[in-house]
């Protein structure tokens, strides 16, 4: 069967780096209104948006071939919490207009009993460089608990939030010349932030981030985690601190999520997983 990933129509900045991500591991694309079930195809869908549900609940009657993945990156707040999270999603399925929903955080995946894919990276998504400007970034949606940690900093050390990418100074020059990634959450859910550590892997920039219940793959020797509070201290501290350590640290990070845990490989992965004990065989 082959693997679609279905985009929708509307535009989301946020998601620039989830469709770099397929367009580099080189699956097929289509628009959430072009789904046909009746065809035995697997397709993913990410973001979930308004078009989905009309367009399934469309196709009723159609012989239901296809394989229906909803890899769901968002945070639980804009649902209402982990209870309608996990309710959203697990409605579709019992209604049969899904198959399956990914989630990448693995604590998540725990608490709402959904199937936990590692979001990977890619080395084509970004590339180190040794030229720093800024003491840090975060390219992050800045809420009251972000502005909380970033008003700790000079504006002046801060790199420029950039989405997207053409802006000036562009995304790419302010992820290459940063010396930090700083990791707060949106939220008070201890969960991750998949597609902005693939981002941050890519560019091999050492991250420091909030504390999170279960970091899975990462871990100590390739991030760093501490409590929210106290937070801004932790980075004053790294600043002082030989930049070498660091950059390795970087490197590390980038080398497990663009190789051992690369995109393209933990897409095959995941689908495999959630058609198992089907014979089908997937086009790769």
């Amino acid at each position: 069967m082959d693997i679609v990933f279905c985009r929708t129509r509307h535009k989301y900045d946020s998601y620039t780096d989830f469709w770099t991500l397929v367009e580099l591991s080189q699956f097929e694309t289509c628009y959430v209104d072009e789904i046909d079930i009746s065809k035995p195809r697997v397709y993913i869908v990410c973001p979930m948006n308004g078009e989905y549900d009309p367009h399934l609940n469309n196709q009723v009657g159609k012989p239901h071939n296809a394989h229906l993945i909803h890899w769901c990156l968002e945070r639980p707040s804009g649902s209402g919490g982990i209870y309608y999270y996990s309710k959203s999603n697990r409605d579709r399925i019992y209604k049969r207009i899904l198959d399956d929903v990914w989630v990448s955080d693995r604590a998540m995946a725990a608490e709402t009993m959904l199937h936990f894919v590692i979001c990977g990276s890619d080395y084509g998504l970004g590339e180190p460089d040794k030229n720093k400007i800024y003491d840090l970034c975060h390219m992050s949606y800045a809420t009251d608990r972000r502005q909380r940690v970033y008003n700790q900093f000079d504006p002046k050390v801060i790199g420029p939030n950039r989405w997207p990418w053409d802006t000036n100074p562009s995304r790419d020059y302010v992820l290459r010349h940063s010396r930090f990634a700083l990791n707060i959450h949106q939220d008070q859910y201890p969960f991750q932030e998949p597609l902005r550590w693939a981002l941050f892997a890519a560019y091999g920039l050492p991250m420091l981030t909030e504390e999170i219940k279960d970091a899975y793959p990462w871990h100590e020797d390739v991030c760093i985690f501490h409590p929210y509070d106290g937070i801004h201290g932790r980075l004053h501290q790294m600043l002082d601190e030989d930049y070498t350590r660091w950059w390795e640290m970087g490197l590390r990070a980038r080398e497990m999520m663009c190789e051992e845990y690369n995109f393209r490989k933990m897409v095959l992965a995941g689908v495999k997983e959630s058609m198992w004990p089907c014979k089908t065989e997937l086009t790769l």
